[in-house]
């Protein structure tokens, strides 16, 4: 790939002399050029309601905190350099830096309108401001789109970088939290028409291609828009003893909670599919250890909770009910008696019977009735055993509400027993086996029985005979532990475990009922202790509290045999996939594995639907499909430094590993008297645009090929006008011309020494 500039003139480089040593190329996309071209989006780069302002060493925009709904992280403060090759810094309030540095970009940086502009490799950077972050608009010359191709690439620092879906972040180092998110939304091509572009990362360096299908050959001219911005997270900065309810829209609400002594009223949704947090109105009063029932209407009531005086904690009667279409709350009856810690369980009949608690220093046995539809309370029988931090849950096809564990008036319950809606009663059931349930949290199993897990164990109940069974040893004790269901019928546990390790604490693992065995999987990325854990449509996991970053467990690369076990996905070759393979036969290197290839042969069994002229696809064991064309690329080729690329490594016919895919043992190839390129990591090969695109000490002739200066040119400034005239009558006109051109491509130098480009893999 070739910068598109210009050829010169021989009156360009008369020009070139004349005007100067510093004399430079025009810049190739001005803000009028960028409305000429792109009328209908000009505005979107260029006239932001803020601007970033003149700095001793380049521009700055002051950090600010999210306006209207907008409920991520406060903007942090971005610093452009003066120079393009320098690094673009997010500085964040806790004093945390990012460094970034765009691969190709040169120049001394211009105020263009309210934006700021670089010259890059193949075109022009615009940086504009948002109310989220940043926008970088790349502004593409013909031929520079091509599909299929690296047409922007940054390096990073400070931060680790992890795919998510189409987006890129950058995580914190030491924590792994994410800080910020880079997506592409917007690409459109000279005609107008919508572009598809894919993010990637490549070790520290985040790559930006177009879709094959959309540019093809055509390398049309396209303005692309990289958006820099906070990576989703929950608004209140520490959250626990919350509740966390999935909406029938698929959608998180996330209520309540504290951090001591504070108790929150604030109240945000989640939206797993695009990762985003929004506030919604905020409770009628603060509450924790509060509970939350989805409604068959699809409203949501909260029961109960405590909030904090000087006393300590109070236990609240309140009750209201939030109504996702209105996005409001409103009071409703209150119950007859206070309670916190308690179980709110939704009956078949569409009642709501919460049972137990603590009140103060009281723990109860009382039981209510909850009647939405007439917005009443009636008294139910007590339990047999007052109790609070245990657990409920609905057996089905019984329709009988299990509660289990929990502390009571004399320390840790083992007792668990049954409700019957129809009748009316409680009867008890057998005993939690051992010792240590309090708390104790419940998942229902595929085969119709019960996994309890408390603080020391785990133990699984039979509905039919009424008893409990230890399970088989868990990885750690957990204190605090959640239990999800995922839809493959395992069962993720999580929760800060009882070690001193900090890795252990943040342990997760995986119980898996046909085997009856534990195993440990992914850990967090941050600490979770009395927090929420709710399976998303997607089968994903969502973790929200006691860190300030919420977190996704995804299923992805998990075992499955059907897609219903995969949510939105799909079961590939027994592992969840997050589609169907079926995609053309595009790739070899998975970006987390890069020169791995994965191929099928023609006709195996274990193949994903992604045939295409000869090749298979599968999924490849992570979760994510990848067919392999003959000769595909494992490892592109990049730029040693400014005139030697390393360069790329193909997928062999067969399908097998690809051989030298690292950087160790790859041939290094002279590009010489060509420049490489630093975006597409190759030599610029058979003609040049300009001096730019030479190696240095070789100058661009009228034919568009690199060549070393004839002899008579004078080195540096000193060819004048009087040598130039001297050259022509020695060796013509076209000698002394060239000889214009040596000397401007020595003054090139300066322009190099001011502008430095950044070299590859550096």
């Amino acid at each position: 790939m070739r910068r598109s500039l210009p050829t010169p003139s021989p009156l360009l480089a008369a020009a070139l002399l004349v005007g100067g040593c510093g004399a430079e190329p025009d810049d190739i996309a001005a803000a009028a050029g960028l409305r000429r071209r792109f009328p209908a989006h000009a505005d979107a780069v260029l006239s932001a309601r803020e601007a970033f302002t003149p700095a001793a060493d380049g521009f700055r925009l002051a950090a600010a905190e999210p306006g209207g709904t907008w409920a991520r992280a406060a903007r942090p403060e971005v610093e452009l350099p003066r120079d393009g090759s320098g690094a673009i810094r997010f500085r964040f309030a806790d004093g945390g830096e990012i460094r970034v540095r765009e691969l190709g970009a040169e120049g001394e940086g211009a105020m263009a309108e309210r934006a700021v502009s670089y010259r890059r490799a193949g075109g022009t950077s615009f940086w504009s401001a948002t109310e989220r972050g940043v926008e970088e608009w790349l502004l593409l010359e013909e031929g520079v789109a091509r599909g299929g191709e690296v047409v922007a690439a940054w390096e990073v620092e400070g931060a680790l970088l992890r795919e998510r879906g189409a987006a890129v972040e950058l995580l914190d180092e030491r924590s792994a939290a994410p800080l910020l998110r880079v997506t592409a939304p917007r690409a459109y091509a000279a005609t107008g028409r919508r572009m598809t572009v894919a993010l990637r990362v490549r070790g520290a360096r985040i790559e930006l291609s177009i879709d094959a299908g959309d540019a093809g050959d055509a390398g049309e001219a396209a303005l692309v828009d990289p958006a820099w911005e906070p990576a989703g997270r929950s608004n209140i900065a520490l959250r626990r003893d919350h509740t966390a309810t999935l909406l029938q829209s698929g959608n998180v609400l996330v209520a309540g909670g504290s951090d001591w002594p504070e108790a929150f009223a604030d109240a945000e949704l989640y939206d797993p599919t695009d990762d985003t947090w929004s506030l919604v109105g905020q409770m009628c009063a603060g509450r924790y250890r509060h509970t939350a029932t989805l409604l068959k209407s699809g409203e949501v009531l909260v029961l109960g909770g405590n909030y904090d005086d000087v006393n300590g904690a109070v236990p609240v009667d309140a009750v209201e009910l939030y109504d996702p279409e209105t996005d409001t709350w409103t009071p409703r009856a209150s119950m007859a008696t206070s309670r916190a810690e308690h179980t709110a369980t939704l009956l078949e009949s569409g009642e709501v019977l919460a049972a137990g608690g603590a009140a103060g220093i009281r723990t109860l046995s009382s039981v209510e009735l909850y009647d939405p539809r007439t917005n009443a309370w009636t008294s139910a029988a007590p339990m047999n055993d007052a109790r609070e931090g245990h657990a409920a849950v609905l057996l089905g096809p019984s329709g009988k509400v299990l509660v289990a564990g929990g502390w009571g008036t004399i320390g840790r319950l083992r007792s668990a027993e049954l409700y019957d809606p129809e009748t009316g009663t409680w009867t008890t059931t057998g005993a939690l086996p051992g010792s240590g349930w309090f708390p104790v949290v419940m998942a229902p199993l595929p085969s119709g029985e019960v996994l309890a897990v408390g603080t020391r164990g785990a133990a699984r109940y039979d509905p039919a005979a009424g008893t409990w069974s230890p399970t088989g040893p868990m990885v750690g004790r957990r204190p605090s532990p959640s239990a999800t269901a995922l839809l493959n019928g395992m069962v993720l546990v999580a929760g800060e475990p009882s070690s001193s390790d900090s890795a252990s604490y943040r342990s997760v693992e995986l119980y898996d009922p046909e085997t009856d065995a534990w195993t440990e999987t992914a850990p967090t990325n941050g600490l979770h202790n009395d927090h929420s854990a709710t399976r998303l449509p997607s089968g994903d996991v969502l973790l929200v509290g006691e860190s300030v970053y919420p977190e996704r467990y995804s299923i992805v690369g998990l075992r499955c045999a059907l897609d219903a076990e995969c949510g939105r996905g799909a079961c590939v070759d027994g592992v969840c996939c997050e589609s169907r393979c079926s995609e053309p036969c595009h790739s070899c290197a998975m970006p987390s594995s890069l020169g791995r290839c994965v191929l099928q042969p023609k006709g195996s069994d274990a193949r994903g639907d992604c045939a295409r002229e000869g090749c298979d696809g599968s999924c490849d064991g992570l979760g994510a499909c990848f067919a392999v064309p003959k000769d595909g690329v494992c490892a592109p080729a990049q730029c040693r430094d400014e005139t030697h690329s390393v360069a790329q490594v193909l997928c062999p016919a067969d399908g097998a590993s690809c051989a030298g895919a690292s950087s160790d043992g790859r041939e290094v190839v002279d590009c010489a008297p060509y420049d490489c390129d630093q975006v597409s990591g190759t030599c610029k090969v058979d003609e040049c645009s300009s001096w730019q695109d030479c190696a240095p000490g070789h100058v661009c002739d009228f034919s568009r090929h690199c060549v070393l200066p004839p002899p008579a040119a004078s080195p540096g400034c000193s060819a004048g006008p009087a040598t130039a005239a001297a050259s022509a009558s020695r060796a013509g006109l076209g000698a002394a011309l060239l000889a214009l051109l040596a000397a401007a491509q020595r003054s090139a130098s300066v322009f190099r020494g001011r502008f430095p480009r950044r070299r590859g893999g550096s």
